[in-house]
């Protein structure tokens, strides 16, 4: 008789969660309007990830910076208001987006899942970033023009999980449709809103600051696909340590 050996399913281990700041939302291009170029769309202000790894159940990596922009990009007060960031702080702290680029694409070829609040939205603005660098990336680090490519991620069984569409039948929030006589639809969860209803009477503070963002989405994560519950005051150590 022929034994078949069936081979233990592998584990998906090492979680690489990632959040940025912009200057603005994404443009939304106009039936009749000019076409879109690379100058429409916003820039990264900020980016920040950190690398979670399950067998040891601790962040093994984690990186924050500003990104050192150029002279022409504005930053309005409103997105100052929101996220903290100034054209000064850019300035002061801000390192050239290709190093960042660099850093993220290390990270993102050794890990098997990819972690984001509104996945679509932080994945768009790095590969507009890649693009919009094109020439430097090419010159410095041609690899990181590979970040996020289908078929590396389907060869090597790269899972990507968004927090904010797993989130929907989790929070479950009713808001009325737009077209009268249709029933309520479900929206998407803010992180705020997912967080509180998976921590019950906690709100985490300092939210629109990627580091932050990138740490509360980790604990949203590890509750939601694996039951790891992080407890207030061991995640306001983990806060402490990570954030700048």
């Amino acid at each position: 008789m022929t034994t078949t050996i069936v081979p233990a399913p592998v584990r998906k281990s090492r979680f690489l969660v990632f959040d940025v700041e912009t200057t603005n939302l994404m443009p939304k291009q106009k039936p009749n309007g000019p076409r879109l170029t690379i100058d429409d769309y916003p820039h990264i202000l900020q980016l920040s990830f950190v690398i979670y790894d399950l067998n040891e159940s601790k962040i093994t990596k984690s990186y924050d910076a500003y990104v050192k922009i150029n002279s022409n990009i504005d930053v309005t007060d409103k997105i100052t208001e929101l996220t903290g960031i100034t054209k000064d702080i850019c300035n002061k702290k801000g390192v050239p987006i290709i190093t960042i680029l660099k850093e993220f694409y290390d990270a993102y070829l050794n890990c098997d899942v990819l972690i984001a609040h509104n996945m679509d939205f932080d994945v768009e603005m790095i590969k507009i970033e890649i693009e919009r660098n094109r020439e430097q990336i090419l010159s410095a680090f041609p690899c990181v023009l590979t970040t996020f490519n289908d078929t590396y991620e389907k060869i090597h069984n790269i899972e990507r999980y968004c927090t904010m569409r797993k989130g929907i039948p989790i929070c479950n929030i009713l808001v009325e449709s737009k077209i009268p006589g249709r029933p309520p639809t479900k929206k998407y969860p803010r992180l705020l809103e997912l967080f509180q209803h998976l921590f019950v009477g906690e709100t985490p503070t300092g939210l629109h600051n990627s580091i932050v963002d990138a740490l509360v989405c980790l604990r949203c994560y590890l509750k939601m696909r694996h039951n790891i519950i992080i407890n207030a005051i061991d995640f306001e150590r983990i806060f402490k340590t990570f954030k700048k």
